[in-house]
């Protein structure tokens, strides 16, 4: 499996405290680490630092290099986006660098500035979902809605 981890926004939801130069991901909310950190640390115990991807765009690689650094990640792989272009385009870097070393690797896909809480059991619902994807569905996670939101597409 590879951990695609989506690192690339401005961060426009959470000003003031998130600005164009350092948007939420890379902030520390909820943890002495950064959302970003804490995204990738969350994988460390189920797959290698090699098998984490970080899509993000050349303003922010310095940033993501050292968040990786803090986590001991190293080794992750840093993807820069030519032209911002929202997720899809983003994930299909991933996949393209995902594949491009001949295998066919199943993909989880994530934002890199989301708290979880109670990481044990997303990590249980992560691994819990692996058969499922290898089997060829395509698996989702989420949150109910409490009320219509334009800008989370719903």
């Amino acid at each position: 499996m590879k951990v695609v981890i989506l690192a690339g926004g401005g961060g426009t939801r959470l000003f003031p405290l998130s600005r164009t130069c350092f948007p939420k991901q890379f902030l520390k909310v909820g943890n002495e680490k950064s959302l970003l950190a804490q995204t990738v640390s969350r994988f460390l115990n189920i797959v290698k630092a090699e098998d984490i991807l970080v899509v993000t765009n050349k303003e922010y690689v310095h940033h993501v290099k050292n968040e990786l650094a803090i986590c001991n990640a190293v080794n992750a792989h840093i993807i820069l986006e030519p032209v911002g272009r929202n997720t899809a385009p983003a994930i299909a870097l991933a996949a393209l660098h995902a594949t491009a070393q001949g295998d066919d690797p199943l993909l989880l896909v994530l934002a890199a500035d989301h708290v979880i809480q109670n990481q044990a059991n997303f990590i249980q619902a992560v691994q819990q979902a692996i058969p499922q994807a290898a089997a060829g569905k395509l698996v989702t996670f989420g949150i109910v809605p409490h009320a219509p939101e334009t800008g989370y597409g719903y």
